[in-house]
Formats: C-alpha cells, structure tokens, sequence
C-alpha cells in the first residue's frame, strides 16, 4: 500500500537571476510506492498569474540511477518534461535540457515529516549577458511540513 502524507508551507519564484525571490504558501501530497517510486504533487502561487500546480513522479531507483516525468502549469505545459538524474537515500537530483541547450534542474529532500523541492533554470553561454550569467540559478524554493 502506497504511504501519502499531505504537507504545507512556502514556496518561493523568481524568473530571472536578478529577481527577488517572491514567497507564497504552497502545499503538497507526497506519496510513497511500495517499490520506491515517489509522486510528489504540489501547488504554489505565481506572484502575477495565481494559483499554479504541479506533479513530479520519480520512478524507482536502478543502483542509483532514476528518470522522472514532471508537469507544472507555470513551468512546463502542455506536455510532460523528462529528467533523469540520481538518488541517495532520500535525496534526489535530476536534469534535464529544454530548447536544445537550456537546463533545467530539480533537487528533492524527502526527510522524516518534511520535504524540499529546489528547482534550477541553467543558462547557457549563449544566452548569457551582463545581467544574466552563464549557469544555473535557482527558480523555485518549495519547503514543506
């Protein structure tokens, strides 16, 4: 039987690096597979657009080694995002590129009775400029208990 705990607390976005960081209350559903696989679906407040949500299944780990699929209403729609990346116990780091050289990058802290999400938008040098350095730079800080 799958383990599901509901969670609250923030969530902080900004679109660009230069951006402040604007928190809002988030709340979340993590849900526990019995083989290992995690659904972590959450919502979160856009600081322009509103009431925003979005989904994170992370398949089980292969020594190691997992892939996810990630929905976001703000972020990434209509279609789903895949990423793969690692797990160590309950931390999970995933990637993904998007528009053939942009990155993007998730980071799961799932402790005992909370759970963080960080996600990372990377620039490419292509895209960099004096105000928008080459690199990732976090987008979405999400803490939950």
């Amino acid at each position: 039987m799958a383990d599901v705990v509901t969670l609250t607390g923030s969530c902080s976005f900004r679109l660009m690096p230069d951006d402040p960081l604007v928190e809002a209350t988030s709340s979340a559903t993590l849900t526990t597979l019995p083989d290992g696989a995690v659904v972590l679906g959450y919502r979160w407040t856009h600081p322009a657009d509103g009431d925003q949500h979005g989904s994170l299944l992370v398949g089980r780990a292969e020594e190691g080694a997992v892939e996810a699929a990630w929905y976001d209403t703000w972020h990434q729609h209509p279609g789903l995002m895949t990423l793969t990346g690692h797990r160590e116990g309950e931390h999970v780091r995933l990637e993904a590129t998007y528009e053939q050289e942009w990155g993007w990058q998730v980071e799961l802290d799932l402790g005992e009775g909370s759970t963080a999400m960080t996600m990372r938008n990377v620039v490419p040098a292509s895209a960099a400029s004096g105000t928008t350095p080459a690199g990732p730079y976090d987008v979405m800080l999400a803490r939950w208990s």
